[in-house]
């Protein structure tokens, strides 16, 4: 085939030379069909010879190889023709350009085509031999693997040694199909070899069967196979090494026979070459920079051809598209980067000090890491990993269309759309993916079935969506257009993330069992690195590498669809570290490992290789201990299986089946050991040693109990009687009771399990109780579990005080643990006095009585010592996601999900009752705790009434009846635990906002009581409604007198005072409506003065409140929503609709709606507090729609179905009215956390100062606020987590939940002790550690809650917030109002507390930010204080002089300030200002309209938007003035700064005369009001065109610095490219050199070896002419070249052989011809280079070129070895 391929390509090459000659002359070409003719005929028979070879390829059983090899001969047959054609009406028509262009294309492809069919054709070769060697291979696995006297040994040795002589008869052949000399010696040398040592592993066998104690003859048997296994390896390398391969044809399966796992080895070769590099150059060593840089090229060409290969063989497109578009990166990174890298490395060694030059090195080097690391990832098999990959895309997709719908931004939602299929499609088509390649036929089915269903809905969804999109264009303002969007788009969503839970199929047991394996092999890596084996080695860690990754997978997996919140947090952890750091392990465990190898007593090498096997042990012992819970209860779930399968099995008498279970229990209780080990360490990690040691106890407890079910079971299979059943019921007992304690300690912290206990045991002791109550004595056994479960409790409250460091919290434990043992112990001796007598009375109540005093011992245990209030805050949120994830089993109907869900609701709901119980016994407000013990009543009767009615769903699944039953329950439920929660709140301000629906009640019945005349219910609602009053004033007074806000002590006095004066308002009306009860006037007065009371109620709650008034619009609105869909869901279902109705308390209702007002009227953003109040607005008005529907239509009769339908909708629009006013309400996770952590910051001060005082009542208070505090913003972290999609913040906020969770008692410890010593400065110390420890939380919890790239961007927002306060602080002042001073001052100390937080959570390390952070530092520590400090001292003392005149001097001072700081944080500062100056312009518009219509409300509003805005464009103007270079800029926007300054007080001033006059706004005030604003306006508008200008000139001068940029980038790209063209022209001319360098000096005379180095010359000559020709893309210099060549090697090869027959040493006569023929073989290869790039229509003059350089190098190597080995024949003969 080799011969006919010259042949041809000579016959090719000439007719593709005639077409380049007669264009070039513009003559005719000659006659070329006999030509053509001839060509045919010859590939006609090599293309039959070549079918009859595809055949063999069934041997192998590789059809596909066969179908290629068929394929090709096609192909050059087709070529063939083009050729025939082409030729035919060229001797006829000799200018036809069709036709010379049909010429040229047969040309091409007979030549490409005809390299191929003979690389698939050798390819057979190279795939016989390697079957061959791995057969050989296996047969000696088998025979040395037979144990001493085999039978089979003999046929064993036989049919190693006929696959011996198989490959040696192969490799002998493959010797003589090869050119490259330096292999064939390696085959030779290997065949000998094995020649050699195959005997000798048949002697040492052979003596080891015959006796099998003689071990040396085993192991030295072993050490020979070890030795004959290496030489197959070597057969297998040569042989690979020896495919003919002068291209990259790659995409042919099978032609590189190496996997992914090449692949990931090559990648870690680059990595660890890259580093050499690096250090080489430092070093300044070139040659081993030269070797790196050898090594890279060859590492990423390796992973090419292994990619290429990978994509050809895989049959999925998907993967196929991304392998090929990974090695297509990676090649243009090859040729575009790699090839001049050479010049880069000298250059750098030349000059080591040039930065630019190393900094482009790394980066390229960078690149080329990254195009290797793509291939690697292209690499894996599709999985939920690419799912997850796409359904991120599709969700951020549909994000962005959701943000077009909602600005109303059609052009984009055009464009976005259309977006929507592929990428929903591209999920789909993934999953079909997965499911061709899974094997297991259930899986594959389940797939197939999501991924059809999904297909269909999703189609019909977007479908639906693009027909809506040109409506909602044409009808922008329809709401329920773009509310059908909204769904339809969140249900696509929705498809997409359950496709993704369907794909996420990993189990904690395959984390398991992927651990064991990992273990397993590190040990191996170890060993076989230290015995210098580098085989196992190598096994070994690609073994590790691939179940780590597994691991990660798995993990990654699970943590989608788990809903444990712990394992899901653990997971996210562990993930993240392997995501960053796992490659590196890798990476340096294969270094480490190889350096051992190369020297196994190398203790630094052995010391890195421990060092790297601990860290991948560590990070798989964190992968097992985020599941470990998991896994544990599974094996629980198997245990009990097990346990209740040997009992069965015992009773049966099935001895066999009792046997088997017994092992499985057996290895149970070993499994739960050993994971509760890992648990144990995983514990230890997290700073935990206590609970840690607690684990391993447990779990040698547990071990221990399996001998005695050994015993018990072996006693009842001899005999099985009475006693021995009840020694298994008490072994069986032990076990559970031991696995539980395990499990407990594994599952819970140490205070979660003591909470656990105690409420179990609170449980156990009510239940004794009731049936003493009912008259049910004691049982001993209730008496020995709660005896066991008190002895247990007792200790573990022991051990934990060992770990408490606060003395008094220790003390505390300890009393209260003694307290409860102590009584304990009589209770146990008063229940069995008690059951000894039965009849006793005295010791029934003195059991009775020992009860009560144990239950109140057992609260107070947890309540003295635990924050109890905390875990009823956490608990109530997590009560009702169980009570959500019960309805949605119901929804599904799961009935084995229903049971779990049942199950951990009824536990969840013990242990809350149990917290609610301890709140309750600490409450001394005797109404609330009235209050509270009804509500634990209710819950209580909701839980009883739970059970029977899960159960009776599960009897009738498909009962409609049972399930609305169910699901109304569980309404009531969820009512009711936020009820419990809401009255356990311990927040003095919740109580006012309990006390004013009361009140609110009672006013309705007043109303109600006088239109019915009733005077006797009115009086008695009325003074209800007036004790209420006094009582929240009284509570308001005490809230005044132990705040340290100023501004809060005055409002709040403010406001009781009115409300007291407005109770006697309220009463006289009444009086005189009583008086006269037919006089509408005196109803309406009623009416009157009764709002008025309902508007200062929620003033003064909202006044006393610390809360964050976004948050309070939140729960309130929410609250209120609640109720609408309670009586919604009544009205849909059609039950007890006129219950719901009376249920439907619209008093409280309207009472909440005052407080929305009221806590709105907090809001310091005017936008926010804008649309807020608009919402409510919209609230207001559809609720009392509502209520006036109730009130005139229904009233009290039955409600009509068409008046249920008109109230539903009624009710359901006040429900989207309650919405709008919580999306109104709900900022970014960021700014909400910071709103919080302000909060708590500022009580956390408030405990500092109070315990410093002393005040033991005070520290108290604060700390139960700070507990709330902390409650709420724990569940803001655990959302913003959920939500983050940045996976280091989301671990971050995940840890700092979690931290802030057992923050709250080390506060109260420290706390309290600094109160019980004020004048302690330890004690005080340690307070404030522990109170800066939780602001650093805080401060994290804010840095890692933003979704912005940019940290500063929320700095900058507050920063814009102090503008706007410090210039309220200032008008306020220089009014001299009181109310405005106090409220301008708390806006202003909580942007000084927001800042003082953001400030410690803005990265550090950079000078900028270092900078940044010390001007915060000083406007939070010192400028803003000051403003503070003046103001505070204003509100005592208005007539404070000095403090007006430092106020007004820090007012400038910060607002320079604050300027210079945006300055640094904002680079482009007249952006905003631009955006700033179209919202001036609108709201002032807004603001005149609504004057002139005399909307006064719409006026406040408008002038807070417009003030904010203003004071921002203030102070942006005088940060871009400190930017801009323009001085005239700079002078310009200060002055109209200044102007703007002085305006806000006039505006303010303008406002308040409005807000103070009549309904009717005035002309003179509109017209102030009017002057200011266009005074604004204009300032306003000169700022913004400088900002323009500003903006203008820096965009032109970026457009210049970027058009430099991309001209230098272009001269250095061309310069490089002309380098590398001359470097490859040069790598010609420098093969030609080094053949005319090496025949300069030897004798050229007429014998035949001087005759060889003067054709040798001539070959030179003509290597020369070949790098003109292709450097100028000369095509016919190019194939003159080549065939002259061709010509003179010929000639050479004869000569090679002439002088060969001299020599009288037969391997130096072979490696003569050897080396010849080689250089034949290259001329060949160079010839159909030419022909190609002729027969190319292109006249790109890169094309090629690679091989080019390849074969002349090839070339003049084999033409110097042929004249070396010449040289040493004619040395010999001497």
């Amino acid at each position: 085939m080799e011969q006919l391929l010259e042949a041809i390509s000579d016959a090719v090459s000439s007719m593709v030379l005639y077409s380049v000659e007669a264009d070039e002359s513009n003559a005719a070409i000659p006659n070329i069909l006999p030509g053509a003719q001839g060509v045919k005929s010859t590939v006609d028979y090599l293309v039959d010879l070549a079918a009859k070879s595809a055949l063999l390829w069934d041997n192998f059983n590789q059809p596909d190889m066969k179908i290629k090899m068929v394929n090709t001969c096609d192909q050059i047959r087709e070529a063939t023709a083009f050729l025939l054609e082409a030729a035919t009406i060229l001797s006829n028509m000799p200018f036809n350009k069709p036709a010379k262009k049909t010429l040229l294309k047969g040309a091409k492809g007979i030549m490409e085509h005809m390299v191929v069919l003979l690389q698939q054709a050798d390819l057979y070769e190279v795939t016989r031999l390697i079957r061959a060697a791995r057969r050989t291979e296996s047969k000696l696995k088998i025979f040395i693997g037979l144990d001493p006297g085999e039978t089979f040994f003999a046929t064993a040795a036989q049919d190693f040694v006929t696959s011996t002589v198989d490959v040696g008869k192969i490799v002998t052949k493959r010797i003589n199909e090869i050119d490259d000399y330096a292999l064939k010696k390696r085959f030779e040398e290997a065949n000998n070899s094995l020649k050699v040592e195959v005997p000798v592993v048949l002697q040492h066998f052979a003596y080891y069967q015959r006796d099998g104690n003689d071990k040396h003859s085993f192991n030295e048997g072993h050490k020979v196979a070890n030795t004959i296994f290496a030489i197959i390896d070597e057969i297998i390398t040569v042989a690979r090494l020896s495919a003919k391969s002068p291209f990259d044809l790659s995409m042919i399966q099978g032609l590189d026979l190496r996997d992914e796992d090449d692949l990931k080895d090559a990648n870690i070769l680059i990595a660890q070459e890259k580093q050499k590099l690096l250090s080489a150059i430092e070093a300044g060593d070139g040659k081993e920079a030269s070797r790196a840089l050898k090594a890279i090229k060859k590492g990423l060409n390796d992973q090419i051809v292994i990619s290429k290969a990978l994509a050809k063989a895989t049959d999925n497109p998907l993967e196929k598209k991304r392998l090929e578009d990974a090695a297509r990166h990676a090649k243009y990174v090859l040729d575009d980067l790699i090839e001049h890298f050479g010049k880069a490395v000298e250059e750098l060694l030349a000059k080591p000090d040039n930065s630019i030059l190393l900094n482009r090195l790394k980066a390229n080097l960078d690149t080329i890491m990254d195009a290797s690391d793509q291939m690697v990832t292209s690499s894996a098999r599709l999985s939920s990993n690419d799912v997850a990959d796409a359904t991120k895309i599709l969700e951020d997709l549909i994000e962005k269309i959701k943000g077009n719908i909602s600005k109303s931004e059609f052009d984009r939602l055009k464009s976005n759309v259309p977006m929507l299929k592929p990428a929903f499609n591209e999920i789909v088509d993934i999953v079909d993916g997965i499911a061709a390649s899974t094997e297991d036929e259930t899986i594959k089915h389940t797939l197939e079935y999501a991924s059809r269903e999904a297909r269909h809905r999703g189609s019909l969804i977007i479908g639906k969506l693009e027909d809506l999109r040109p409506q909602l264009e044409s009808d922008p303002n329809n709401r329920d257009i773009s509310n059908e969007m909204y769904a339809l788009l969140t249900q696509l969503d929705q498809i997409s993330k359950d496709l993704l839970k369907t794909v996420s199929l990993g189990t904690s047991t395959q984390v398991y069992e992927n651990h064991k394996i990992i273990e397993e092999n590190l040990a191996k890596l170890k060993q076989a690195a230290l015995a210098g084996d580098k085989k196992e080695m190598q096994n070994a860690l690609r073994l590790i590498r691939k179940a780590m990754n597994d691991q990660l997978n798995i993990a990654r997996s699970i943590e989608r669809v788990t809903e444990d919140q712990h394992m899901k947090e653990a997971l996210q952890a562990a993930i993240l570290k392997a995501e960053e750091e796992l490659d590196d392990m890798i990476k340096n465990l294969y270094t480490a490992a190889q350096l051992v190898v190369e020297d196994t007593t190398n203790p630094k090498a052995i010391a890195l290789l421990d060092e790297a096997i601990a860290d991948i042990d560590a990070l798989n012992a964190t992968f097992l201990g985020a599941v470990s819970r998991d896994i544990m209860s599974n094996n629980t779930r198997e245990l009990e299986s097990n346990l209740a399968g040997l009992v069965q099995s015992i009773k049966t008498g099935d001895q066999q089946k009792t046997v088997q279970v017994l092992k499985g229990i057996i290895e149970d209780i070993k499994k739960q050991g050993l994971v509760a080990e890992l648990a144990s360490t995983y514990v230890s990690s997290s700073g935990d040693e206590h609970r840690a040691q607690r684990i391993k106890d447990r779990a040698v407890d547990l071990t221990n109990t399996g001998p005695d079910l050994v015993k018990a079971v072996k006693a009842n299979l001899v005999e099985m009687n009475p006693d021995n059943l009840a020694a298994l019921a008490q072994s069986i007992g032990a076990i559970r009771e031991a696995n539980k304690d395990l499990n407990n300690a594994v599952f819970l912290t140490t205070e979660e399990e003591l909470l656990e206990n105690s409420s179990k045991i609170d449980q156990e002791m009510r239940r004794i109780q009731t049936n003493l109550e009912n008259g049910k004595p004691v049982t001993i056994q209730e008496v020995n579990s709660l005896m066991r479960k008190m002895n247990n409790h007792i200790r573990l409250a022991h051990q934990h005080a060992q770990s408490i460091k606060d003395p008094n919290s220790k003390k505390n434990l300890l009393d209260s643990t003694e307290r409860l043992n102590q009584l304990v112990s009589s209770l146990v001796g008063a229940c069995k006095k008690s059951i000894e007598n039965p009849n006793d009375q005295d010791a029934k109540k003195q059991v009775q009585s020992l009860l009560d005093q144990a239950i109140k011992a057992n609260l107070d245990l947890i309540g003295n010592n635990f924050s109890t209030a905390e875990e009823l805050v956490y608990g109530a949120p997590v009560l009702l996601k169980l009570i959500g994830r019960l309805e949605d089993a119901l929804m599904s109907g799961d009935l084995e999900e229903v049971k779990r869900c049942f199950k951990d609701l009824n536990e969840e709901l013990s242990r809350q009752l149990f917290l609610a119980r301890i709140a309750e016994s600490s409450i001394t407000d005797p109404e609330r705790k009235k209050l509270l013990q009804e509500a634990i009543a209710d819950l209580e009767l909701l839980q009883n009434q739970l059970y029977p009615s899960v159960m009776e769903f599960i009897a009738n699944p498909n009962s409609l009846e049972s399930r609305e039953k169910l699901q109304a329950l569980l309404r009531k439920l969820k009512n009711e635990v936020e009820h419990v929660s809401s009255i356990s709140s311990t927040s003095p301000s919740e109580h006012l906002e309990s006390k004013s629906y009361a009140v609110a009640n009672e006013l309705n019945k007043v109303e109600k009581a006088l239109v019915k005349n009733n005077s006797a219910e009115a009086n008695d609602s009325v003074q209800k409604a007036i004790n209420g009053i006094k009582q929240q004033i009284q509570l308001s007074k005490h809230i005044a007198e132990h705040t340290d806000n100023i501004a809060q002590k005055r409002a709040i006095i403010e406001l009781s005072d009115k409300l007291e004066k407005q109770s006697l308002v309220l009463q006289q009306a009444v009086k005189e409506s009583i008086a006269n009860p037919n006089s509408a006037t005196h109803k309406a007065k009623v009416a009157e003065a009764a709002q008025a009371t309902r508007v200062l109620m929620a003033q003064l709650i909202a006044a006393s409140s610390n809360k964050v008034p976004e948050e309070q619009v939140i729960a309130t609105a929410n609250s209120i929503k609640r109720d609408l869909d309670n009586l919604s869901s009544s009205l849909a279902s059609g039950k007890d609709v006129d219950k719901a109705i009376k249920e439907l308390k619209s008093a409280e209702i309207k009472q909440k709606v005052e407080l929305l007002k009221a806590y709105a009227a907090k809001v310091q953003n005017p936008h926010t507090k804008k649309q807020i109040n608009n919402a409510i607005k919209d609230l207001e008005k559809n609720i009392n729609d509502s209520v006036q529907f109730i009130e005139t239509k229904v009233g009290d009769k039955p409600i009509t179905a068409e008046q249920s339908k008109q109230l539903k909708q009624l009710i359901n629009s006040s429900s989207l009215s309650a919405n709008q006013v919580i999306s109104a309400s709900t900022g970014s996770n960021e700014d909400r956390i910071l709103s919080q952590a302000v909060k708590i910051n500022e009580t956390l001060d408030r405990v500092s100062a109070s315990s410093k005082k002393g005040n033991k009542a005070e520290v108290e208070s604060n700390l139960k606020e700070l507990r709330e505090e902390i409650g709420d913003t724990i569940q803001l972290v655990k959302q913003a987590a959920e939500q983050s999609k940045d996976p280091h913040k989301k671990v971050a906020l995940n840890e700092v939940a979690e931290k802030l969770k057992t923050i709250s008692q080390p506060i109260t410890n420290a706390a309290n002790n600094a109160a019980s010593k004020p004048n302690d400065a330890t004690a005080q110390a340690q307070l404030n550690e522990v109170i800066n420890q939780t602001k650093e939380l805080l401060a994290k919890a804010v840095g890692n809650s933003s979704n912005s790239e940019d940290p500063s961007n929320h700095l900058n927002q507050v920063l814009l917030k102090a503008t706007n306060d410090i210039n309220r602080v200032n008008g306020a002042i220089e009014s001299g109002d009181q109310n405005s001073i106090g409220e301008a001052t708390t806006n202003l100390k909580d942007t000084e507390n927001r800042l003082k937080i953001l400030a410690k959570s803005l990265p550090s390390g950079t000078p900028e930010n270092d900078k940044i952070r010390a001007h915060v530092n000083s406007l939070a520590n010192q400028t803003i204080p000051t403003i503070v400090n003046n103001s505070n001292t204003l509100l005592v003392q208005p007539k404070d002089t000095a403090a007006k005149q430092n106020a007004t001097a820090q007012y400038k001072k910060a607002l320079e300030d604050v300027g210079t700081t945006i300055s640094l944080i904002n680079k482009a500062p007249e952006d905003k200002i631009i955006a700033n100056g179209t919202s001036i312009h609108r709201d002032s518009e807004q603001l005149i309209n609504g004057a002139k219509s005399s909307d006064k409300q719409q006026v406040q509003g408008n002038v807070d938007t417009v003030y904010k805005t203003a004071s921002e464009q203030s102070v942006l103007a005088r940060a871009l003035a400190a930017q801009t270079e323009n001085q005239n800029r700079k002078q310009e926007l200060i002055n109209r700064a200044n102007e703007i300054d002085k305006l806000l007080p006039q505006l303010d001033a303008a406002n308040k005369s409005i807000q103070s006059g009549g309904d009717k706004i005035d002309k003179s005030n509109l017209d102030k009001l009017e002057k200011v604003t266009n005074d604004i306006k204009s300032s306003n508008q000169k700022i913004v065109g400088e900002a323009i200008n500003e903006k203008l000139e820096k965009e032109h001068k970026e457009r210049e610095a970027r058009e430099a940029a991309f001209k230098a980038e272009q001269e250095r790209i061309q310069r490089e490219k002309e380098e590398r063209e001359k470097a490859q022209q040069d790598e010609v001319m420098a093969a030609a050199q080094k053949i005319a360098e090496r025949t300069k000096d030897l004798n050229k005379d007429s014998t035949p070896e001087g005759k060889l180095y003067s054709t040798a010359q001539g070959i030179a000559g003509i290597m020369r002419d070949l790098s003109t020709a292709a450097s100028t893309n000369d095509k016919k210099g190019m194939i003159q070249c080549s065939k002259l060549l061709a010509e003179q090697v010929n000639i050479y090869l004869a000569q090679a052989k002439e002088t060969a027959a001299k020599c009288t040493d037969p391997k130096l006569k072979e490696q003569i011809i050897t080396a010849a023929q080689a250089a034949k073989n290259f001329t060949v290869q160079l010839k159909i280079i030419a022909a190609v790039k002729a027969a190319s229509e292109d006249d790109d003059a890169n094309t090629n070129k690679q091989q080019l350089v390849k074969c002349s190098k090839g070339l003049a190597k084999a033409v110097v070895q042929t004249i070396n080995a010449v040289e040493i024949g004619q040395i010999r003969v001497r």
